[in-house]
């Protein structure tokens, strides 16, 4: 317990002792973490302490002693744990896991005067120096190295289809013309004007609406072909490739009476022979 004692003056002494020279309330205490130190926390009942861990931290575990007469509970994010004492006397421990690190806490209640007095925590946060010590020597290290410049990231699908055909006149026909098989993409030379594009849809044409991205028309479907207009020429662009969906085991299924109808539709009539026998 001599070794509790010692960390808890820590928490008690003056601001300035532990943390930096700023005006600051307090009941806010900073202390630098040690890993395999007991921090020793005096808390007041009708009062809870906010327990503030490292940003990159989240809590993993959390064990109380005496959970009858003491309250643990995390945010939702796992970076915070708020502590509450239920009675005066209150004494145990809390051991808190995190992704990061693990923490040992000695519980302590303070007497009524003590809290009366404001002699109270209200957030205990935590410095570490090894962290801030690799930050900085992360940082220095690539201020170091040459600046490379990044590389755009591309928006565009990786798996293509390219099986396109065309017929018409070629100056209408895109440069590059692909589909991932949700989208349509067209891209026509540098200062070439674009078409108007109409899908093709029972024989009948239908504009298109798009968008653009890293210099490509962007339609939002795909289809058996398109038509590209511009003034009198005309040109249409076949996908070659393309599979009109079909239903499957999974898609909604026939009534029985449709498929009555269906094998009605597709059984030969018998002929009418000679005398109006039916032939076999």
């Amino acid at each position: 317990m001599k070794f509790a004692s010692t960390l808890s003056l820590l928490i008690a002494v003056p601001l300035l002792a532990v943390a930096p020279a700023q005006a600051q309330d307090s009941r806010i205490r900073t202390i630098t973490y040690v890993d395999g130190e007991v921090i020793r926390l005096d808390t007041c009942v009708s009062f809870q302490t906010m327990i503030t861990f490292a940003d990159n931290e989240k809590i993993e575990n959390v064990a109380v002693g005496d959970a009858a007469q003491w309250q643990a509970t995390p945010n939702k994010r796992g970076n915070l744990m708020f502590v509450k004492p239920f009675q005066r006397g209150a004494f145990t421990n809390l051991s808190v896991v995190t992704n990061r690190r693990t923490y040992a806490f000695e519980l302590r209640t303070k007497d009524a005067a003590a809290c009366k007095r404001g002699e109270v925590i209200y957030d205990l946060r935590f410095t570490y120096p090894k962290d801030e010590e690799e930050a900085r020597e992360a940082a220095e290290k690539a201020a170091a190295a040459p600046a490379s410049p990044a590389k755009p990231v591309s928006t565009l699908p990786e798996k293509r289809n390219t099986s396109y055909t065309y017929a018409g006149d070629p100056s209408l026909v895109p440069m590059r013309l692909f589909d991932d098989g949700q989208s349509t993409y067209l891209m026509w030379g540098e200062g070439v004007p674009f078409p108007a594009i109409y899908a093709v849809l029972d024989g009948k044409e239908t504009l298109v609406n798009f968008g653009y991205r890293e210099g490509f028309i962007v339609i939002e479907q795909v289809g058996p072909a398109f038509v590209l207009r511009r003034g009198d020429l005309t040109a249409t662009v076949y996908n070659d490739a393309y599979v009109p969906p079909a239903l499957d085991a999974l898609s909604p299924q026939p009534r029985p009476e449709t498929l009555r109808k269906a094998d009605a539709a597709t059984t030969p009539k018998k002929r009418t022979g000679w005398f109006g026998r039916k032939e076999d």
